[in-house]
């Protein structure tokens, strides 16, 4: 049993239900479609991984989650923004991930850097997520 896409599904409701974070960029993407609306940012799953941290007792995970955030803007601050407001969504919140009881989620690492093409800049945030399976 993986708690990969429970962890995803709880992350991706998380952030869409929040107005301020929303009203920031164009789209919260899985696979990030051909035609992405221009100006805002974006944000997009970049990695999911796991790693059995499993007592004797219930099951448990800790899934490291890599969002990254796209922008055209040519300075760091549109991504400095949709960090701040990720950290404000995320950080140290009570998240509801299917099947799993939550023990904690915290922001581990975030950053933006340049990238090939001059106009675009790709930020990106980092967060632990550790889940135990619910009691029967």
């Amino acid at each position: 049993m993986s708690a990969l896409w429970p962890v995803q599904q709880a992350l991706y409701a998380r952030m869409t239900a929040d107005a301020p974070l929303v009203a920031l960029v164009s789209g919260i993407y899985d696979e990030v479609p051909e035609k992405v609306p221009a100006g805002k940012p974006y944000i997009a799953f970049a990695e999911l991984t796991e790693k059995d941290i499993s007592d004797h007792g219930r099951r448990a995970f800790e899934v490291m989650a890599t969002l990254n955030i796209w922008s055209a803007y040519r300075g760091f601050a549109a991504n400095a923004r949709v960090l701040a407001e990720l950290d404000r969504v995320l950080h140290r919140v009570a998240l509801d991930v299917p099947g799993w009881e939550l023990i904690s989620i915290a922001r581990i690492a975030d950053g933006v850097r340049r990238v090939n093409d001059p106009n675009i800049r790709q930020g990106q945030a980092r967060f632990r997520v550790w889940v135990q399976e619910q009691e029967m």
